[in-house]
């Protein structure tokens, strides 16, 4: 039982160093991007010139089916866990800042949400 406990507190203090990781070095480059480019170059990172090679619409196919396959899994259990919130604040984040910000967000909101 102390060895669960351990874990799970291991598992949360990981996915926090994730999500805070991803939050600030995809936020460092997107901002400074941003700023030098002005607003309207926000629709790069989803429309932008990796559009045009073969390479860069794999990525974004890729990406796209891993964003709708992961909120599709995590409304069921948002649902489930009763963490619809968090399961919103994930999709604000995946279109505010990036899937790599959003799913360890929401895992750690559903380890804290089976913890309770």
């Amino acid at each position: 039982m102390a060895y669960e406990g351990m874990n799970q507190k291991w598992r949360e203090r990981s996915l926090f160093a994730v999500f805070v990781t991803a939050l600030v070095t995809q936020n460092a480059i997107a901002i400074p991007y941003v700023q030098r480019n002005g607003p309207e170059s926000v629709k790069d990172f989803f429309v932008g010139d990796i559009m045009k090679t073969t390479p860069g619409r794999f990525a974004m196919v890729d990406l796209l089916f891993v964003v709708i396959a992961f909120h599709l899994w995590a409304f069921g259990e948002a649902r489930r866990l009763r963490i619809m919130p968090w399961w919103f604040a994930s999709v604000v984040l995946t279109f505010g800042v990036g899937i790599a910000t959003a799913i360890p967000f929401f895992f750690l909101a559903r380890e804290r949400a089976l913890r309770r």
